[in-house]
């Protein structure tokens, strides 16, 4: 079978010594008393709630909602001091409906627009630049570390049913179940692929770093020993091309060219967290009784991000969330994306340039 392009090198090799980068600066970032100081002031600027009993009903259900799959939701509930707790009360109330364009087919938040075109979201978050996992028919599609999880994954499913012979036939409409996991997946449909992928815990993370997690262990069905959360890296498979829309195609290149890792696209969260937060802070700007030199700058809400989804929390590589915010404006600053063939946009605020010393130091 060809392989997936992620996965042919010099690409391969480049983008998994980055990898180990990435995974490092997230580590770093996500366990930083500092980072957690300034998402939670970006959560006060925004007039996100700080109590989980302020939020309105319908958001306190939807914030319940998540819990069962989304970091930060129970530390939310709990009215936990971490930074994932912040982010996801700020991006609650960024999402809210009074922020909806109407007409909008799709993604209707106002903080899904983009003003610059070098952003490649540009001009709205409408792209499909990722499809959820089980929605992909040509399992050539799947990276190689998916597809081996698939696989592994069937394998223990078939071997827990040994002893029942119409399992596979019932539960998912498989006739035989000795054709091949990737053979099978060609043949299903989508909605059976889906129940079949919730049945195996595809989604969920594996890593086993906790250590900025401050929730309960019981969400996870692979153990309380990983992380208590899907990831993006494991629910979405990135497309590389697409006939009708470049944007698709020319992000792809883009990270191929400079080595960098992806895992599910563009993120739309990083863009519609900073849109948020920089028409809050333009529209503090105009207040006689707020200095917003005291607040953070766009480029330490960019880092939060890089907080919050970095591996090893999996759900965006660094790449995508520099993309993603390209072009946000706050009335002062724009933000920018220089450096792709590194890391040095870090060096922009002082936490980020301490935290790349301290890992780049280690590497070498």
């Amino acid at each position: 079978m060809e392989a997936n392009v992620f996965d042919q090198d010099p690409y391969k090799t480049t983008a998994n010594t980055n990898r180990a980068i990435e995974v490092a600066i997230g580590k770093k970032l996500a366990t930083s008393d500092k980072l957690n100081a300034i998402a939670k002031s970006i959560r006060l600027s925004t007039g996100a709630p700080m109590r989980f009993g302020d939020f309105t009903p319908e958001q306190q259900d939807k914030i319940r909602h998540e819990s069962k799959n989304i970091g930060g939701a129970k530390e939310l509930i709990a009215d936990k001091d971490n930074l994932d707790a912040h982010v996801l009360a700020t991006l609650i109330k960024a999402e809210d409906e009074i922020y909806n364009v109407p007409g909008m087919e799709r993604r209707q938040c106002m903080f899904n627009h983009v003003r610059a075109p070098d952003n490649p979201i540009f001009p709205w978050n409408w792209h499909r630049f990722d499809l959820e996992i089980w929605k992909v028919n040509n399992p050539i599609q799947y990276p190689a570390d998916v597809a081996n999880l698939i696989a592994d994954r069937w394998n223990e499913l078939v071997f827990t049913k040994i002893d029942e012979p119409d399992y596979f036939q019932d539960a998912f409409g498989i006739v035989d179940h000795r054709d091949g996991i990737l053979h099978i997946l060609q043949g299903m449909e989508p909605s059976a692929r889906k129940a079949l992928f919730e049945t195996m815990n595809i989604s969920w993370s594996t890593e086993v770093f906790t250590n900025d997690e401050a929730n309960a262990r019981d969400s996870n069905p692979l153990g309380s020993q990983f992380r208590q959360h899907t990831t993006g890296g494991l629910s979405n498979v990135v497309r590389w091309s697409d006939t009708e829309d470049k944007s698709v195609n020319q992000w792809v290149l883009d990270a191929i060219a400079h080595g960098k890792p992806v895992l599910s696209g563009p993120s739309g969260h990083t863009l519609r967290y900073l849109n948020h937060y920089a028409m809050c802070r333009e529209m503090l700007n105009y207040d006689k009784h707020t200095d917003t030199r005291q607040l953070p700058t766009l480029e330490e809400a960019r880092l939060v991000m890089l907080g919050n989804l970095l591996p090893p929390k999996n759900h965006h590589s660094y790449h995508e969330i520099m993309l993603a915010s390209v072009g946000v404006f706050d009335g002062e600053q724009a933000l920018g994306y220089s450096n792709k063939l590194n890391y040095d946009d870090l060096n922009s605020t002082a936490i980020g340039s301490e935290v790349l010393t301290s890992v780049l130091g280690r590497a070498v």
